[in-house]
């Protein structure tokens, strides 16, 4: 049998010539903080990848103080199945999620999302507010890389948890 051996490839230093590629890292901490979100979404009785994934994003930006802001066009780049019963599940955790989240128009304003479990405790997660910025970006990045964004909502779901556990070792 052949022995197996990984390399890890030449990585520039600048991205697109423009943003060192450690803006796009997270410290130990933030991996820390990733890590503690997806251990509460993976704790929410949700049906399917759609849900999940949705969960991540606004838990992310609710993380401190229990309301985060998403707008229409967060939603559409998640590329949901079924975009419809996905916020119904959330709803149905006691998620408070108008229907302004499905407004797509370029003006339309954020759409206030609160949740319950994260609003009731100054900082549940213990995220500070640098961390929840910089793991908010991370989740976009990742989401939205191009060898992932086309992908189903369970694959891009891997690739951020698979991102996840990989922070913990850098």
């Amino acid at each position: 049998m052949p022995e197996l051996v990984f390399r890890t490839p030449s990585i520039p230093a600048t991205v697109g010539g423009e943003l060192p590629l450690s803006a796009f890292l997270l410290t130990p901490s933030q991996g820390a903080a990733a890590r503690a979100m997806l251990g509460y979404v993976a704790s929410l009785p949700l049906p399917g990848p759609d849900p999940q994934l949705l969960a991540v994003v606004v838990a992310i930006r609710a993380a401190r103080g229990g309301t985060g802001n998403v707008i229409g066009a967060d939603l559409s780049a998640l590329r949901l199945c079924d975009a419809t019963a996905a916020v119904a599940a959330l709803r149905r955790l006691g998620w408070q999620i108008a229907d302004t989240i499905f407004d797509n128009a370029r003006d339309a304003p954020p759409t206030a999302v609160t949740v319950p479990d994260l609003a009731h405790d100054a900082d549940p997660l213990a995220i500070g507010r640098q961390s929840r910025s910089r793991v908010s970006g991370w989740t976009k990045q990742v989401l939205s890389a191009k060898p992932v964004r086309k992908l189903p909502p369970a694959a891009r779901l891997g690739a951020w948890v698979g991102n996840g556990q990989a922070a913990e070792r850098s």
